[in-house]
Formats: C-alpha cells, sequence, structure tokens
C-alpha cells in the first residue's frame, strides 16, 4: 500500500492518540490534555486526507475507529484487499 505523507502523519497521530489514551501513569489533568491535543491533530489530518484515500481508511476514520484506522496504516495491505470490518 502506497501512503501519502498525510496519511503518514496521521498514523503518527492516531499512535499517539491511542497511547495518550491508554496512558495509566500520567495525572488526569496532564492526561486530558495528551489525549485532547492529539485528537485535535487526528481531526485535523483527517479533513486533508486526499480524495482517492482508501475506503476502509475513510470508512474507520468516520466511525471513529481509530485503532483500526491505525492497524490499516499499519498494516501493509495492497489497496485491493478489503480489510474484514466487524461493523
Amino acid at each position: 500500500m502506497t501512503t501519502t505523507a498525510t496519511e503518514n502523519e496521521l498514523r503518527e497521530a492516531l499512535g499517539e492518540f491511542i497511547a495518550a489514551s491508554g496512558d495509566k501513569n500520567s495525572t488526569g489533568d496532564e492526561r486530558r490534555t495528551r489525549v485532547a491535543a492529539a485528537f485535535e491533530r487526528v481531526m485535523n489530518l483527517e479533513t486533508k486526507l486526499p480524495a482517492d484515500t482508501h475506503p476502509m481508511l475513510r470508512h474507520y476514520m468516520e466511525r471513529r475507529s481509530y485503532q483500526k484506522a491505525f492497524d490499516f496504516l499499519n498494516s501493509g495491505r495492497p489497496e485491493t484487499e478489503t480489510p474484514q470490518c466487524g461493523h
């Protein structure tokens, strides 16, 4: 799968969001700040995805299935292969 610069940035932002969401070592305020910043970055990058973005990635992002979107971006699947979706 060929990824764009925006998709690479999105993968990084999703990783940050997932890590911040699961961080049990930060205080409540620190964690909320990290989660909010990462979420804002994810939302901003989602609006910048190119028109030819893989339909499954769009599907995951529209449904806020961020772990699935992150996994999809890390999968290296060919663009003709459709990942399994629980929806």
